[in-house]
């Protein structure tokens, strides 16, 4: 009788907060800098992470900075395992309206609008909701692939995060509002089979009264 295979195990982590969650403007793709409370978040998961003593084979980290930031202080505090950049993690470009407030993406560019009339429009040097989450979909089918029975932590942002266990749990991505991660959250899945099945999700216990007014929206 052969041995049931161990479950992959991913670990998700939303990057700390950065200047441009303080403002309230879409970073997307571009980047701007942790604060020193996103720093301070970082490493209250880094504690709880390494106080679990739970074996992290690898951290797969967005390449923009403020990911990466977070994923090194995460990685000190769990014996270094390697930091591999993934870009299909990165957030959900924007292209030209990078920069803007949520409020001027939703009522005077109506982008939630006209992507769900059409999922293929983008913004002007940015990329269609069709494609951000077939390059999320790949990214996290070839994370699983190379990882089986493994520990995996995942850092990355807000829309990535939510979009991606909106196509993981429920087989779109049209559900991700129900998937709104703070700075610093811990998220989990389990997968052992076709699908994950969430274990934990937005667990920001680690925080200790923290976390400033969650902005849900912001990348």
């Amino acid at each position: 009788m052969e041995a049931t295979p161990s479950p992959t195990h991913l670990l998700l982590v939303r990057h700390g907060e950065t200047t441009a969650n303080v403002s309230g403007t879409w970073q997307g793709a571009s980047d701007s800098p942790l604060t020193e409370r996103g720093r301070r978040q970082a490493e209250l998961v880094a504690a709880r992470l390494a106080a679990a003593h739970r074996a992290v084979a690898v951290v797969y980290s967005s390449p923009l900075g403020r990911a990466l930031s977070t994923a090194r202080i995460l990685a000190a505090a769990l014996d270094n395992p390697p930091i591999v950049p993934e870009p299909g993690l990165a957030e959900f470009n924007m292209g030209e309206w990078e920069g803007l407030t949520y409020q001027q993406l939703a009522y005077e560019k109506r982008l939630w609008e006209r992507m769900a009339a059409d999922p293929h429009f983008a913004p002007p040097g940015g990329e269609s909701a069709v494609a951000f989450a077939m390059r999320l979909l790949e990214s996290f089918g070839a994370i699983r692939r190379r990882h089986p029975g493994q520990t995996v932590l995942i850092v990355s942002h807000g829309g990535a995060l939510a979009t991606a266990l909106s196509l993981l749990l429920y087989g779109d991505g049209s559900r991700w509002h129900a998937f709104q991660l703070a700075n610093g959250s811990l998220t989990e899945l389990e997968w052992a089979g076709e699908r994950p099945q969430l274990l934990r999700l937005n667990d920001t216990s680690h925080l200790d009264g923290l976390i400033p007014a969650l902005r849900p929206e912001f990348a």
